[in-house]
């Protein structure tokens, strides 16, 4: 392992494992400990955290089934290189249980999607068109219900991510577009029908771009859509 290990808090009984875990999946993040190194051993872990070997066997069993450790028999759990489903979960597990807003939700989305559209634009396939554009007509026919409407528009954004053809864009992308497009969010003030009429028009600027392989449109337009939606939360609180 590569430097020191930093000290580790003392932890509460309750889920202790579970914190455990997230403490050094939050290292393996940072880049503390990196791709190939060694954990320290169940003991030397279970001194750092004041708790029993059988906790830290737990944590370092959902480390593995996270894909974040590999484990040797006999020689212990090494830091894996992580696969583009490993990140989806880790970014879908630090969106669920972090303190970040909205408007910081848009941020990163801003600069992911921005990008990813203008791949899109650069590498979709005919038959990747066709889907987006099938897409944009579903969320026309339902635009007056607004649960179908948003479980579409989160369709548009995960199509657009996976015709990037790099696989790292849909790991991080859906999961941060899934939190604003789950049922709870904008429950108490859900988006008005102007701000839908004009996020339709937006998504059909976008899909047009895309359909000529326009990149630089494309990024335009992506960048107007997602900014026009962070004034309007910026404008509800």
């Amino acid at each position: 392992m590569t430097g020191e290990v930093r000290l580790y808090s003392q932890l509460v009984k309750s889920s202790l494992s579970q914190q455990i875990a997230q403490n050094l999946e939050q290292m393996i993040i940072g880049q503390e400990i990196q791709v190939g190194d060694r954990l320290p051993g169940e003991i030397e872990l279970a001194e750092r955290f004041g708790t029993s070997r059988n906790v830290i066997r737990e944590a370092i069993t959902m480390l593995k089934e996270r894909g974040l450790v590999d484990v040797k028999n006999g020689s212990g759990a090494y830091v894996a290189q992580l696969t583009s489903d490993a990140l989806g979960s880790m970014v879908t597990r630090l969106t669920a249980v972090g303190s970040a807003s909205p408007e910081d939700v848009y941020e990163i989305r801003m600069a992911l999607e921005v990008r990813a559209c203008g791949l899109a634009a650069q590498n979709a396939t005919p038959q990747q068109k066709k889907e987006l554009r099938l897409i944009v007509e579903d969320m026309g026919k339902n635009f007056e219900d607004l649960v179908k409407w948003k479980r579409d528009d989160m369709r548009f954004h995960r199509c657009l991510a996976q015709m990037t053809n790099n696989a790292l864009f849909p790991a991080f992308i859906e999961p941060l577009a899934a939190e604003l497009f789950s049922p709870g969010h904008d429950a108490e003030r859900p988006p008005s029908r102007e701000a839908r009429l004009g996020g339709m028009e937006q998504h059909r600027r976008i899909l047009d771009a895309v359909e000529q392989g326009n990149r630089t449109a494309a990024e335009r337009a992506m960048t107007d859509h997602l900014q026009r939606y962070l004034d309007d939360i910026l404008h509800k609180s």
